[in-house]
C-alpha cells in the first residue's frame, strides 16, 4: 500500500479536484470508489483495495463537469468495466452527435467508454481493438486510457502522446503518468501502443502483451495536449499491476 499511496500523492500534482480507483480483488470481483477532493487527504481509503490483483486510479483536474458532482469524476463505465482517462477530448460533442451517444455526465472522458461499447463488432474486434478504435476517434489531443474488467479479468492500457511510465518489483508492475515514486528503473511505455494484462478465474496470470495502436485500429494516430493523471497496476500469480 505504501507504494500505491506515494504514486497517488505524486499523481495528485496533476489533478487535485477529485480522485477515484477501480480494482479486481483476489476472488475476481470488480469494485470502484470515487470522490471529490484530494486523495492525499483520504489515503486510508486505498486500504479497501489491499487485495487487488489489478487496479487503475485517477486524480482529476476538472475541465468538463464540476467535480462536486461525483458522476463527472473517474472512473467511468466502459462495457461492463471501468476506465480512467488522462487528456482532453476536444471533439467529444461531435462524437456524441455522430455516434448517437447518451452521456449521463458532463465529463468528456465518458465518451471513450461509450465509444468502446459502440465500436465495430464481428470477428477480430476484441476488447483491446475496440479500445484502440475508440481512442482513434478522438482526433484532437494526446491521451492515456486505462480500462479494467472482471469477466474475463483484464486490464487494457492505451497510450497516445501523453506520458506514461512503467516500473516493476517482485510484487508486480506499476504504471503512472509521473516517474516520481515509481520503483526501480522505470521506462516509458511505447507511444502509440496498446498493453493488455489478463488473468484466469483462479488468479493465474496469462501474462501481458503490447501491440502498436495502428495494428489495433484502422486509422492513424494523432497527438496534441493534456491534463490530470492516470495510473494502473496488475498482479500476476504472486505479482500485481497497479497504476495511478
Amino acid at each position: 500500500m505504501k507504494r500505491l499511496e506515494r504514486l497517488a500523492v505524486e499523481t495528485e500534482r496533476r489533478g487535485p479536484h477529485a480522485f477515484g480507483f477501480a480494482w479486481v480483488d483476489r476472488v475476481g470481483r470488480l469494485k470502484m470508489f470515487k470522490a471529490t477532493g484530494r486523495i492525499s487527504e483520504h489515503l486510508g481509503i486505498l486500504a479497501m483495495a489491499g487485495d487487488a490483483r489489478m487496479l487503475i486510479g485517477h486524480c482529476r483536474y476538472a475541465t468538463h463537469g464540476e467535480p462536486g458532482d461525483n458522476v463527472n469524476n473517474h472512473p467511468h463505465p466502459v462495457d461492463g468495466g471501468w476506465l480512467v482517462h488522462n487528456g482532453v477530448i476536444g471533439n467529444y460533442r461531435e462524437l456524441v452527435a455522430e455516434h448517437g451517444l447518451h452521456l449521463v455526465s458532463e465529463c468528456d472522458s465518458e465518451t471513450l467508454g461509450l465509444l468502446v461499447e459502440r465500436g465495430p463488432g464481428g470477428r477480430g474486434w476484441g476488447l483491446a481493438r475496440r479500445c484502440a478504435w475508440a481512442v482513434d476517434q478522438t482526433q484532437e489531443g494526446p491521451l492515456v486510457m486505462m480500462g479494467l474488467w472482471a469477466r474475463p479479468q483484464r486490464m487494457i492500457v492505451v497510450r497516445r502522446g501523453n506520458p506514461l511510465c512503467m516500473g516493476s518489483t517482485k510484487r508486480g508492475t506499476y504504471l503512472a503518468s509521473l516517474a516520481d515514486g515509481m520503483p526501480g528503473d522505470c521506462v516509458a511505455v511505447r507511444d502509440g501502443s496498446v498493453m493488455e494484462w489478463s488473468f484466469d478465474r483462479k488468479g493465474e496470470s496469462h501474462g501481458s502483451r503490447t501491440t502498436d495502436l495502428l495494428s489495433r485500429a484502422d486509422d492513424g494516430v494523432v497527438a496534441g495536449a493534456c491534463d490530470a493523471g492516470a495510473a494502473g497496476a496488475c498482479r500476476a500469480t504472486a505479482r500485481r499491476a497497479w497504476g495511478f
